[in-house]
């Protein structure tokens, strides 16, 4: 048997959601934390500030079950909004990302552009189209609606992989086999296409505390049209 938690005696720190999200950032010496947002949808306005209220009112959920409210005074889901982001490519919103992050390190957390945090916050984001926000504002109330609605969630470092052109000659002559190939999105026939699919309920919890580098979205990464759990 662990350690108690301080926030719920009954349970053991070690199976306190707020507990371990409270250790990463004590890890990182981070004052904030959650993933940024990207709206890509600019039809309805109303639409968009229901979808908002209902993906937030998920957090605070996930934190009161484990009482950890406290750690909403530093949950920071800062979101960009921008008529120009309407239908863009996940590609054109990592670049922004990368942008975003070269003087956010330093102006949220004090650190370096070069420091190398535990946490994710500045690997991966959430993108919001029309379908994902329609997905969310239908999704039934209470329990199911774990089994229905999801957003984007996009990782920041990934790269199209390039194959180098001595290995490509020998897939030409049938010295290698070649690499195989899916259904495109957005271009890409890779399995990984640098961004998944992802229950809304849970991308900032536990998502921001168990999506922190890329061996965990080799964990939990699914190819588009499934959508990906991290229980």
């Amino acid at each position: 048997m662990g350690p108690r938690s301080k926030r719920d005696p009954t349970m053991d720190s070690g199976l306190n959601g707020a507990d371990r999200l409270e250790a990463v950032l004590t890890e990182d010496g981070f004052k904030t934390w959650g993933f940024v947002i990207y709206r890509c949808t600019y039809r309805n306005d109303s639409d968009w500030e229901k979808f908002l209220a209902r993906f937030l009112s998920s957090v605070r959920g996930s934190l009161e079950f484990y009482s950890g409210l406290d750690l909403l005074d530093t949950f920071t889901p800062t979101v960009f909004e921008d008529l120009s982001f309407e239908g863009v490519t996940v590609a054109t919103l990592r670049e922004h990302f990368h942008q975003w992050k070269k003087t956010a390190l330093k102006e949220e957390q004090g650190a370096s552009e070069d420091y190398i945090p535990e946490s994710g916050r500045y690997r991966f984001f959430i993108a919001v189209d029309q379908e994902a926000m329609e997905s969310v504002l239908s999704a039934p109330e209470g329990y199911d609606s774990y089994e229905s609605g999801f957003v984007r969630i996009v990782n920041a470092e990934w790269k199209w992989t390039e194959v180098p052109p001595e290995e490509d000659s020998m897939i030409e002559d049938g010295d290698i086999s070649d690499p195989e190939k899916f259904e495109p999105l957005e271009g890409c026939t890779e399995h990984d296409v640098g961004w998944m699919s992802i229950r809304w309920c849970i991308v900032e919890l536990p998502g921001f505390r168990k999506l922190r580098d890329n061996d965990d979205w080799q964990t939990y990464y699914v190819r588009s049209p499934e959508i990906a759990d991290i229980p």
